[in-house]
């Protein structure tokens, strides 16, 4: 991390784009990884794996069916979205749509690696750990041992170890996702979403879905042509080799794409709104430096990040079923302000599928005063 504060954003996208020379660089790393490695050994063989929230089911007098989308950012910033103020138009379809658009919500971390097992953990940020979170249920696991069917997609690297006991499947090659260019898209994640929903006519289903978003440094990367509104854009891993103002229209050029992705999402939950209480939930997994004060990317110590690395978008939509349970757009616009983070996600996924357990803490489920509780 010292790298990106004292020689800028070369060694930064540097070490982004080529990450196993950081290895090379220091001669000790092997003792490094030898002790790492004894440390698991010893950990997965002492502790013993953590089942959580066995008590929970959904009541007998919830009749309605349930069908949430959960959309989990990569690298998108809260005061890049027009939703929340940012002059430029980048949610030109999320602002026709009524959706509620929270503008002070934190992330447990500033990289994926943390905040995304970090945001399905029962932990809170003040008391989690990997080691802690890889020997205990999240939140999935909780929602399917209840009978609410799950489903996690992927178009980034992999679910963090997340999704390890529920239905998995990467998008990020052609032979699954239709939507290929020079990459793989986030739209392609929804080709086959209205099969799964038509294949399950009982149950009520959270599927999803992780993007690659605005995953830097090669934000140019990160949508089809037809999105390159903001001109001129940066070309190059190299952000050194741009400007400020380029690098700003290639990042919200990404956030314009996933504006439509959304817009997409939310239109196959229209159609699904006769059978279900459906609902879309997006929210980012850390934020991003594009050159304020000489910083970029993101991965700082949380103590020493900016703002921009901790502070995410998160955004609700619900059709007009939800509303019989006193859950809609309006009664959250009072709380548009008021400060969350990714620890209200254990306890607002049980709220949205009325799931009954014991550890559901209603002060922290983000939708809780809507419904009266």
């Amino acid at each position: 991390m010292t790298t990106i504060l004292t020689f800028g954003s070369f060694y930064a996208s540097f070490a982004r784009e080529h990450k196993s020379l950081r290895y090379f660089a220091n001669p000790s790393y092997y003792l490094y990884s030898a002790g790492k490695y004894i440390g698991k050994s010893f950990q997965s063989e002492s502790k013993e794996f953590a089942a959580i929230a066995l008590d929970a089911k959904i009541p007998e007098t919830d009749l309605d069916r349930e069908l949430v989308v959960l959309v989990v950012g990569e690298t998108a910033r809260t005061d890049h979205f027009s939703l929340n103020g940012y002059a430029r138009k980048t949610n030109p379809l999320l602002e026709q749509e009524r959706v509620a658009s929270f503008r002070n919500t934190w992330a447990c971390g500033t990289t994926t690696a943390v905040s995304v097992p970090c945001m399905f953990s029962i932990y809170d940020r003040s008391d989690y750990s990997k080691e802690k979170a890889s020997q205990t249920e999240n939140i999935l696991d909780v929602l399917q041992r209840a009978g609410v069917s799950v489903l996690w997609l992927d178009n980034n690297s992999d679910s963090k170890g997340v999704a390890l006991r529920v239905p998995y499947a990467s998008y990020r090659t052609p032979d699954r996702n239709p939507v290929c260019d020079t990459e793989c898209r986030d739209e392609g994640m929804l080709a086959n979403l209205q099969s799964h929903i038509d294949q399950r006519p009982n149950e009520d289903l959270l599927i999803v879905l992780h993007q690659m978003g605005n995953h830097g440094p090669a934000y140019f990367k990160r949508y089809p042509p037809g999105f390159e509104k903001f001109t001129p854009v940066c070309r190059s891993n190299q952000l050194e080799q741009c400007s400020r103002k380029e690098i700003d229209n290639t990042y919200d050029n990404a956030i314009l794409y996933t504006d439509s992705f959304l817009s997409k999402l939310i239109g196959l939950l229209k159609q699904n709104g006769d059978k279900f209480e459906a609902a879309l939930f997006y929210i980012s997994d850390h934020g991003e430096s594009l050159g304020e004060n000489n910083l970029y990317l993101h991965g700082l110590p949380y103590m020493l990040a900016p703002d921009t690395q901790k502070q995410v978008p998160m955004i609700f939509w619900f059709n007009d079923n939800f509303a019989e349970d006193g859950v809609t757009v309006k009664s959250l616009l009072p709380k548009l302000d008021d400060k969350f983070s990714h620890d209200n996600i254990f306890h607002t996924l049980p709220g949205l599928f009325e799931v009954e357990t014991t550890l559901y803490d209603q002060s922290k489920d983000l939708i809780h005063d809507s419904k009266g509780g």
